[in-house]
């Protein structure tokens, strides 16, 4: 990832992150949403939980709703304690009957579940008709690897604050006739799938089970882009805009547009329908993209391995494109016909030989393999200090671009990574990954990134399953690319999805029901520990 990575909630979270690689910032004690640290409360403050009954939220208990990007939670009710969380724009949470407190609150701090307050003035409401909670917004998926439906801008490609006529869509798209022109007679093959990250079946802990099908689903356009098949117009679009602007992009009430999306950029999609001639994808931030310049992101079905029921280190997973079976005659190796395709999970058995300059490793069923055709998850010959108990941990091999998860002593899940590009160098001055033992700071279902390829800058919109550990770098999804196994970031551990959602529920803190973000602080505990080796 690029060395600056933004937070994808509007100008609140602007001060999150850094990005990949940013030198300036001093992560140490850094919360969720911001570099300044908070002066304490005097006396302590307000308490945590509030000893009114009517002020305690409770299971079945009125709700609270959200009509900006992202607001805070806070550990107690006052703007001067830990942010602990956020809560996204549509969700609801259950909270308090009566406000615990209004220093610095008109509208009133609200206890919610399972804990925290909420500030009504920060962007939240208890009006259930207010219209970005009556739309019913598509929340974020917490039961499958990517938790949106993406797609990728395949040329400049407008953002339309409301739906445009068709003169509108002539006024604003270049060249629209001849692009139409091509997407009627190029339709099948540009909107064509392929077998993506939610179509493996996982379970209950997010562990990819066995191979991904040979084919996609069969989906209609609309359902490649958010939609639920219906291609209906939704209410708060059917003639001029019914929802107040919540992008950070700010436009008149009146605006048929708001700015371009680049080409390249990746974008999260709630929702799609058939209006004007055309479908268009709702974005996130609600605002609109023609389809047509849009090009389905369905994330990579590669995962790594659970180490139980015939799996242990060492573990190799093919990361080129075609690798062979070898056999061995004598001290000579021969190619056989026997051929893995990429991300194949290979058990080894730890012997190694070498013909001439070529290194082979044994597999389970004697035949033997080429070292460079593969990334292997070896045993590790010494374990660090915090391997105790069932403490849990997670190795980072920058050398290997291999990723383990520990409980004490004991692996129990590995798979291929992508750390920074430029190795073992200098992450000050270099996009490599930084060296050293850690511990997840704040985590997020989905953060927006901004990132460069061939030297063309593009957003990489609600990157999921994203744990920060030092400054702006983080385990994440990567939901653009499928080079695990290979350096290729700009210093951040890219995971495919699967692998950062199972990666995800595991670690500490544990993300409540209802937000979409979380952050360490003394009331949630310590995050789990990254160990980053050469």
């Amino acid at each position: 990832m690029r060395r600056t990575t933004m937070c994808a909630s509007a100008a609140l979270l602007i001060s999150l992150a850094v990005g990949c690689g940013d030198p300036q910032v001093d992560s140490e004690g850094l919360g969720i949403f911001g570099n300044v640290k908070v002066a304490p409360l005097e006396g302590g403050g307000p308490q945590a939980r509030p000893t009114d009954p009517e002020m305690q939220a409770k299971p079945g208990g009125p709700v609270l709703g959200v009509i900006q990007m992202a607001v805070h939670i806070y550990e107690r009710p006052d703007h001067r304690s830990d942010k602990v969380g956020y809560l996204r724009l549509g969700v609801t949470v259950r909270r308090g009957t009566k406000p615990a407190a209004f220093d610095s609150c008109q509208g009133g701090f609200y206890n919610i579940l399972p804990r925290g307050y909420v500030c009504l003035d920060d962007g939240a409401t208890i009006d259930l008709n207010h219209p970005l909670i009556r739309a019913g917004l598509k929340q974020a998926n917490r039961d499958h690897p990517l938790p949106y439906d993406y797609a990728f801008v395949r040329a400049i490609a407008p953002r339309y604050y409301r739906l445009p006529s068709e003169k509108e869509q002539f006024k604003y798209e270049m060249s629209l006739k001849r692009h139409l022109r091509s997407f009627k007679r190029l339709k099948q093959k540009w909107n064509a799938i392929e077998v993506g990250s939610n179509d493996v079946p996982i379970d209950e802990i997010g562990n990819g089970l066995g191979p991904a099908p040979e084919d996609p689903p069969e989906l209609t356009e609309g359902e490649k882009f958010g939609g639920d098949g219906s291609d209906a117009i939704p209410w708060f679009f059917d003639g001029k805009r019914k929802l107040p602007n919540v992008s950070n992009f700010k436009v008149p009430d009146y605006a048929v547009i708001t700015n371009r999306i680049k080409r390249h950029a990746g974008v999260a999609l709630i929702d799609a329908f058939e209006g004007e001639g055309r479908h268009f994808a709702l974005t996130t931030d609600l605002r609109l993209i023609p389809t047509s310049k849009l090009k389905p992101g369905r994330g990579s079905p590669f995962h790594g391995v659970e180490l139980v029921e015939g799996w242990e280190l060492p573990v190799g997973f093919v990361k080129r494109d075609r690798a062979y079976d070898h056999e061995k005659r004598g001290g000579r190796f021969k190619k056989l016909r026997k051929r893995y395709a990429y991300g194949a999970a290979i058990q080894l058995t730890g012997e190694v030989r070498r013909d001439g300059s070529r290194r082979y490793v044994e597999t389970e069923d004697g035949s033997w393999m080429r070292t460079r055709d593969l990334a292997i998850s070896a045993k590790l010959s010494k374990l660090p200090r915090h391997a105790k108990d069932d403490t849990k941990w997670i190795d980072v091999s920058i050398h290997r671009q291999i990723l383990t998860l520990f409980e004490g002593k004991t692996p129990i899940y590995t798979t291929m990574v992508s750390t920074g590009k430029d190795g073992l160098g200098d992450p000050r001055r270099t996009h490599s990954t930084p060296r050293g033992t850690f511990r997840v700071r704040d985590k997020h279902i989905t953060n927006t990134m901004d990132s460069q390829v061939l030297g063309s800058e593009f957003e990489l919109n609600d990157v999921p399953w994203v744990q920060y550990f030092k400054a702006g770098y983080a385990l994440h999804a990567a939901y653009w690319h499928t080079e695990y196994g290979r350096p290729r970031s700009h210093g951040c551990i890219n995971l495919s999805p699967i692998d950062a959602y199972r990666i995800f529920r595991w670690t500490e803190p544990r993300l409540p029901e209802g937000w979409h973000g979380v952050s360490v602080t003394e009331g949630t505990g310590k995050g789990t520990i990254i160990h980053v080796q050469p």
